[in-house]
């Protein structure tokens, strides 16, 4: 990737410098077009996101980016990532959503030193997102035998 801006820059000196950079490299290319929520499974599974947009919860997520308090839409998308990376390709401008929203996890989670956004109570939903997660990777076969 020689022609990436990336390559042109000296190398991050501590996992801190790489998460900042990361987060500055979002902001900077990101037009919260919402093409990367649009790509992602997991907003089906989430009653919070049904009548939202990818554009209004993007931004939500570049203010948290930015220092501000993210939207309730924003937190619940983060929250429910997967990781699954079907947002890297849907990406026109070239940003890597998927760690765009890893780096805004762990801010919400206060990992960062922010004030947490996001408690880790009992999720109600997890093994929700686990078969949703799990039929992105298996065929019907395999999650069928999973499932006994």
């Amino acid at each position: 990737m020689a022609d990436s801006p990336a390559a042109d820059r000296p190398r991050a000196q501590n996992l801190r410098d790489y998460i900042d950079r990361l987060g500055r490299d979002s902001l900077a290319g990101c037009t919260a077009c919402g093409k990367c929520f649009e790509a992602c499974p997991m907003p089906g599974y989430s009653q919070a996101l049904a009548a939202q947009t990818g554009p209004a919860i993007v931004e939500g997520v570049l203010q948290l980016l930015r220092g501000a308090r993210g939207s309730d839409a924003a937190l619940e998308w983060i929250n429910l990532c997967t990781y699954s990376a079907r947002c890297v390709p849907a990406c026109p401008e070239g940003v890597n959503p998927m760690l765009m929203l890893r780096v805004a996890r762990m801010k919400v989670l206060g990992a960062l030193g922010d004030a947490p956004q996001l408690e880790r109570p009992e999720d109600k939903a997890f093994f929700r997102r686990i078969h949703a997660f799990a039929a992105l990777q298996l065929n019907d076969d395999e999650i069928d035998a999973w499932q006994r």
